[in-house]
């Protein structure tokens, strides 16, 4: 499995929260780069807004808390042509997986602090996917490793193309994500900046997350049509839904065959109190509404598809981490299709390259 390791802002960040006053070449010579890259790494922080003023001050800490799925991907792709009930010649590869989990990651590598709340076996799979995505830079002290469980899987065939053609998941153990479990973490949740939620959650549990935490900003990933439905009731509590086009269709009961249906869709989800809608439209981009606001359709990046297993996690990053820094809606859009764009172009579901540096590099490009 592909680990991330700490950016040297990163390590710049964790050194300076110790010690404000450390000066350049003491920096360096701890991480072992050059005075002069540490001088540049810290004006570049200084415009990010992450460093203020002398002393080297940082700014107050702001976190996005994503809770959901975290399981084992198992990923198999057809070399040629797929053959449907027959052996087909191709490559498997497992990986750390899961909505949460892989957004949490994706918000990790574009520089903020990304908190995971979710559950694993205390299988070899579940040490594993907390160390992984620990070595992300995903901070995994509030998930919780049950006893006698079996950490969650999810199995997906791909065709020559790197489409997905069919997953099976087993994902059982999320069904003890429960209020009843959650509750020791409620504080915690409660004074985040961000809350992502994505649909593997079960009803009630979103319910009460949405009951308790409705005076956040609240960000969904449907996930998929079936498990959409949970949210219908609570459109009025989310801020930001990305779904796709089948999903937004099953939730609205809208379908979607001209570009004005898009618009109709939109008006449906905002009169039902959401604020913002992200919906994917594949390889036609991406069509975003704001109540009360603009509504637009922003053409996709071209890339190389590889893999199309986790592009819509990547995007959901960049538009929590956009929230987060303020930025307009339709540049939040385009950043996060930037992040989706990478994702596509990787043989990972998280991309290792991914930062914000590169997405950044991308857009300018």
């Amino acid at each position: 499995m592909a680990t991330t390791a700490m950016t040297k802002e990163q390590q710049i960040l964790a050194l300076l929260a110790k010690n404000p006053f450390l000066q350049q070449n003491e920096i360096a010579e701890q991480l072992g780069i050059t005075r002069s890259s540490v001088a540049n790494y810290i004006m570049n922080l200084s415009n990010k807004g992450k460093i203020r003023g002398k002393g080297y001050i940082l700014a107050p800490h702001k976190r996005i808390v994503t809770i959901g799925g975290t399981n084992m991907d198992i990923a198999g792709t057809a070399l040629t042509e797929l053959r449907l009930q027959d052996s087909n010649l191709g490559k498997i590869k497992c990986s750390a997986g899961g909505v949460a989990r892989n957004i949490a990651q994706n918000i990790a590598m574009l520089g903020q602090e990304s908190h995971l709340i979710s559950v694993v076996g205390d299988d070899t799979s579940g040490v594993s996917l907390l160390e992984t995505t620990r070595l992300a830079g995903v901070k995994i002290e509030q998930c919780y490793k049950l006893a006698n469980q079996t950490t969650s899987t999810y199995l997906s065939l791909h065709n020559h193309s790197g489409e997905m053609v069919v997953a099976i998941n087993d994902m059982d153990i999320l069904q003890c994500l429960t209020p009843e479990l959650l509750v020791s973490r409620l504080d915690f949740i409660q004074h985040s900046d961000v809350l992502v939620l994505d649909c593997n959650l079960s009803e009630t549990t979103l319910a009460w997350l949405f009951t308790h935490c409705g005076h956040l900003p609240i960000f969904v990933d449907p996930v998929s049509t079936f498990k959409a439905m949970k949210i219908k009731p609570y459109l009025h509590k989310i801020h930001t839904l990305k779904p796709n086009r089948m999903e937004a269709e099953i939730l609205s009961g809208i379908t979607i065959e001209q570009p004005e249906d898009r618009v109709k869709v939109a008006n449906w989800f905002h009169s039902q109190g959401l604020q913002r809608l992200v919906m994917s439209l594949g390889a036609d981009g991406v069509f975003y509404s704001e109540k009360d606001g603009f509504a637009d359709t922003m053409a996709a990046f071209k890339t190389d598809i590889v893999n199309v297993t986790g592009a819509g996690d990547a995007m959901m990053a960049g538009l929590a981490c956009c929230y987060l820094e303020n930025w307009s809606f339709s540049a939040s859009v385009r950043y996060a299709q930037a992040c989706s764009a990478m994702a596509l172009a990787s043989v990972f579901t998280n991309n290792p390259n991914l930062s914000d540096d590169s997405v950044k590099q991308l857009l300018e490009n």
